[in-house]
C-alpha cells in the first residue's frame, strides 16, 4: 500500500533538521572575537611562553651565576688581636695590640680551571635550550596538524550531511511520485542522523586538540582560535644520507654529549690542581708595650709599633686521600663521557633513519591517494548517484558509496596529517626525542 508525506510531515522534518543545527552552534558563541592562528604564531607563541623553555632560560641565568662562583677570591681577613690583657678584661691596658690583614692565594691555574668548568656548563645549558626549543616546535607542528585533521574531518562530514539533504529532497519528491518507497526517506534520514552525531564527535575532538595546542602555547585558550593554515602536501626531495649527515651536524643533543666529554676533561685539570698547594699573606701593624730599655723615670719601659709580616703555604700531606680520590672520580666521569658520545652517534644515527623512513612511507602513502584513490572515489559516487537515479541501485547500496566516498576524503587528510607529522619528526630526529 502506498504511503504519502503530508506537508505537515515535511514541516516536521525540516524543523527537526533545523533544530539540529541549532544544538551545534549555541548562541552563547556569538559575540566572541575569534582568533586566526597560522603555524608560524603558533611556534612563535610556544618559544615565548612554553614553560619548558622559559625554565631552560632560567638555568642559563643560574649558569652564568655558577661562573662567577667559580671565579671567586677568597675574602681577605681582618683581625685584632689583644696579647697580656689584664684580668679586668680592660683591652686598653693590653701590652700587645696587632692589627693586621690577611688573604689566601690559590695556586695558579686553579681558579681559571673552575672557571673553565662552569663555562662548559653553561654551554651544555645553552645546548639543552636549544634542545628543548627543537622538540617543541616539533609538537606544536604535530598539534597544529591534529587541529587541522579534525577540521577536514567536520568539513568532509558537512559537505556529506549537506549531500544527503539535498537527497533526501529528490527522495521525497521521488517518494511523492510514486517511484521510490517510504523507506528510502527513513533511511536517508537515519543516514543524515548518524553522521550528525559523528559531527558532534568530531567537534568535540576538534575542542580537545585546540586546548592541547593552548597548553603548548602556554595559555589559557579562552578565546576562540580559528587555524588560517592547513594541511599543505610538499614532497620529500631530501635523499636519506643528505638528510642524515644535515641533521647530525646540527643535533644539539649529540653537541650536549660532546660537551660533557669536554666537561670531563677541565675536572680532570682541575682535581690534578688539588695536589698543589695554596699560599697566604698577611701583614699587620704591631704595638707592644715594656719594652726596654728601663730606668729611674720610667719603669714600664717604652711602647713599639712596628710592621709584621706573615707569609703560609699549604702542604697536601694526605694526599692520597682527598685530591687522588677526585682525581679518580673526575677520570671515571671522563670515561662515561666517552662512552656517551659513542652512544648518542649511534641514537642520533638510528632516530634519523627511523624518521625519514617513516616520513617515505607517508610520503608514497599520500601520493596512492592523489594519484588514485580520490578521483576513483568521486567517480563512484557520480556513477552511484545516476545509477539511483535510473533505479540501476537500491538506496543502501548508494549510502555505501557515500560512506565510501567519506572514508576516501577522510583518510587523505589523515594521510595528510601523518605525513606532516612525520616530516615535523625528522626535523626533530636528531634530538632523540623520548
Amino acid at each position: 500500500m502506498k504511503r504519502s508525506i503530508s506537508k505537515g510531515g515535511l514541516t516536521f522534518l525540516r524543523r527537526g533538521h533545523m533544530s539540529f543545527w541549532l544544538m551545534l552552534f549555541p548562541l552563547l558563541a556569538c559575540g566572541q572575537s575569534t582568533e586566526k592562528l597560522s603555524l608560524n604564531d603558533a611556534i612563535m607563541i610556544a618559544l615565548q611562553n612554553n614553560s619548558d623553555i622559559i625554565k631552560a632560560q632560567k638555568e642559563i641565568d643560574a649558569a652564568g651565576g655558577r661562573i662567577l662562583q667559580a671565579g671567586r677570591i677568597p675574602n681577605p681577613e681582618l683581625s685584632v688581636n689583644w696579647n697580656e690583657t689584664p684580668t679586668n678584661l680592660n683591652i686598653g691596658d693590653a701590652d700587645e695590640r696587632d692589627i693586621g690583614l690577611s688573604q689566601e692565594i690559590e695556586f695558579p691555574g686553579k681558579r681559571g680551571a673552575r672557571i673553565d668548568v662552569a663555562e662548559h656548563e653553561k654551554v651544555i645549558v645553552e645546548l639543552s635550550l636549544d634542545r628543548i626549543k627543537t622538540l617543541t616546535i616539533s609538537r606544536v607542528k604535530r598539534s597544529y596538524y591534529q587541529v587541522l585533521l579534525t577540521g577536514e574531518t567536520i568539513t568532509s562530514l558537512e559537505s556529506t550531511i549537506s549531500l544527503l539533504n539535498d537527497f533526501l529532497k529528490q527522495v521525497t519528491e521521488r517518494y511523492q511520485a510514486g517511484s521510490s518507497t517510504y523507506l528510502d526517506v527513513i533511511r536517508t534520514k537515519v543516514e543524515t542522523t548518524r553522521l550528525g552525531n559523528e559531527l558532534v564527535e568530531a567537534r568535540r575532538d576538534q575542542q580537545q586538540r585546540i586546548a592541547e595546542l593552548n597548553i603548548l602555547l602556554g595559555r589559557l585558550g579562552e578565546t576562540p582560535v580559528t587555524l588560517s593554515d592547513s594541511l599543505q602536501y610538499e614532497p620529500l626531495q631530501l635523499s636519506r644520507d643528505s638528510v642524515l649527515v644535515q641533521y647530525s651536524v646540527r643535533s644539539s643533543f649529540l653537541q650536549l654529549a660532546e660537551r660533557e666529554a669536554l666537561r670531563g676533561q677541565s675536572l680532570v685539570s682541575l682535581a690534578k690542581k688539588s695536589y698543589l698547594p695554596d699560599f697566604s699573606f698577611g701583614l699587620f701593624h704591631q704595638q707592644r708595650a715594656e719594652e726596654p730599655p728601663f730606668n729611674a723615670n720610667d719603669f714600664s719601659g717604652i711602647t713599639t709599633r712596628s710592621l709584621g709580616l706573615q707569609l703560609g703555604i699549604s702542604v697536601p700531606l694526605w694526599f692520597w686521600q682527598q685530591p687522588r680520590g677526585q682525581v679518580e672520580e673526575a677520570q671515571a666521569i671522563v670515561d662515561i663521557a666517552a662512552i656517551q658520545v659513542e652512544a648518542a652517534r649511534r641514537r642520533v644515527r638510528q632516530s634519523i633513519i627511523n624518521a625519514y623512513q617513516l616520513a617515505s612511507v607517508a610520503n608514497q602513502q599520500v601520493q596512492v591517494f592523489q594519484t588514485s584513490l580520490l578521483r576513483d572515489a568521486e567517480d563512484e559516487l557520480r556513477a552511484g548517484i545516476s545509477g539511483y537515479q535510473n533505479n540501476q541501485i537500491d538506496v543502501l547500496n548508494l549510502f555505501d558509496i557515500y560512506r565510501t566516498y567519506r572514508a576516501t576524503k577522510i583518510e587523505y587528510a589523515r594521510a595528510l596529517y601523518n605525513y606532516l607529522a612525520a616530516k615535523a619528526e625528522l626535523d626533530a630526529s636528531a634530538e632523540v626525542p623520548e
